[in-house]
């Protein structure tokens, strides 16, 4: 790989240097940090899916209940 962006050969080697690693090392870390947060991502959303999915069941299974009325 050849980069030819000054800005992100900078950040390569200030990258490299705070981990104390060669500039390959560094972006190969920077790689699979971000593989591995984009595929937290979906982590995330099917999370929220099934977060979403249990509130309805809920607002299904509480449908026509008073819940002010259990309070007592």
């Amino acid at each position: 790989m050849n980069i030819k962006n000054d800005a992100v050969h900078a950040a390569v080697r200030e990258l490299a240097r705070r981990l104390a690693v060669s500039q390959t090392s560094a972006v190969e870390f920077a790689v699979r940090a971000k593989l591995a947060e984009l595929g937290s991502g979906q982590q995330r959303e099917d999370r929220v899916r099934r977060i979403r999915a249990a509130a309805t069941a809920a607002q299904e299974a509480f449908r026509g209940v008073d819940l002010r009325a259990a309070r007592g």
